[in-house]
């Protein structure tokens, strides 16, 4: 992916202290420091300039407030999914179209959005999008997902602060036991790095439940839906 900010040319010309560059400068400047990317570009230069979101120049993207949080450690997932899909990114990974993400790479929230109650709520709250494999998939668009309820942690209540150091550190061993898991090359590894996961799943949907107050009835409630 080529990432190019507005006004991030004219920004690396004015390091070399050569103030103001026009196009064509500007250009030339792309060529010799970035051949690569500006002979790449440069076959799509008339579809470029047509586009009415772009930046100082045609090989630049539009303005855009949330390249930081992109650059940042965050929590990414799909527009679509018919289950939970959400990831923790540490390496700076730029997203297209139809992915979103949250500017935190909390372990905590991660644990609330994977869990079962998670789904539950968002399946009450967004719109059914299609069956696919016999479950329904849903949006996770900005109206639905601001709307489902994240339990506060209070860091001066012992037990709200003993709830959030629990679910962390099941995360933390869940996102070991994953990687485990997709590098297995036995049926034995991976019958057993399955089975840790799914129990590490169950041990971060109690907790969760617990710290949203659910009682044994609702719990068969959500653990009844598919």
């Amino acid at each position: 992916m080529i990432v190019i900010p507005c006004g991030w040319t004219r920004a690396e010309i004015a390091k070399l202290k050569k103030g103001s560059a026009s196009e064509k400068q500007a250009w030339e400047w792309l060529e010799q420091n970035h051949a690569g990317i500006a002979k790449h570009l440069e076959q799509f230069e008339d579809a470029l300039r047509k586009r009415q979101d772009q930046g100082d120049f045609f090989w630049e993207l539009r303005p855009c407030d949330y390249y930081s949080s992109l650059n940042a450690p965050k929590i990414i997932f799909p527009d679509i999914c018919k289950a939970p899909r959400f990831y923790v990114d540490r390496a700076g990974i730029f997203l297209t179209n139809t992915a979103y993400c949250l500017g935190s790479d909390s372990l905590y929230l991660l644990g609330l959005l994977n869990s079962r109650l998670f789904w539950f709520s968002i399946s009450n709250i967004s719109i059914p999008f299609g069956v696919r494999a016999g479950e329904y998939r849903y949006r996770l668009i900005y109206q639905y997902m601001e709307q489902v309820p994240i339990r506060a942690i209070d860091a001066k209540k012992p037990a709200d602060k003993t709830a959030h150091d629990k679910i962390v550190s099941l995360v933390e061993q869940l996102l070991t036991a994953q990687k485990q898991l997709v590098s297995a090359q036995s049926d034995r590894d991976k019958d057993f790095y399955g089975g840790k996961c799914e129990s590490l799943d169950r041990q971060i949907d109690a907790l969760v439940y617990q710290l949203y107050g659910l009682t044994d009835d609702e719990i068969k409630i959500v653990e009844a839906q598919k």
